[in-house]
């Protein structure tokens, strides 16, 4: 019984599977740029973080990192069906694009 239950809800969360990540990695963005820790202890940059435009850095960030996940998800579903053959140098590519973006939005 309980288990039937579990795998109803696990069903319905993979359907929106997508929209939880983007919300996810938002929330996460939106956390981590919320506060800084220094000598003295944590400031909380509120005024800061309530601004419209890092609102919009930061939902652009989780859609940037949302399509990039998509976009691996779909090559790899087409390299799991063997209708095109994806070279190592691709995966690779892939891997570069991510560190390089990464890198990007550390700085």
């Amino acid at each position: 019984m309980a288990n039937n239950v579990i795998t109803k809800t696990l069903k319905a969360i993979y359907q929106f599977k997508i929209t939880l990540l983007f919300f996810v990695l938002w929330a996460h963005v939106s956390l981590l740029n919320l506060f800084f820790v220094n000598y003295s202890g944590p400031v909380f940059l509120w005024q800061e973080n309530s601004e419209l435009l890092t609102i919009q850095v930061h939902m652009l960030i989780a859609l940037a990192t949302t399509g990039f996940y998509v976009a691996v998800s779909k090559l790899r579903q087409v390299n799991k069906a063997k209708k095109v053959k994806v070279a190592d140098k691709i995966w690779l590519l892939c891997s570069l694009v991510l560190v390089l973006s990464i890198g990007f939005l550390l700085l």
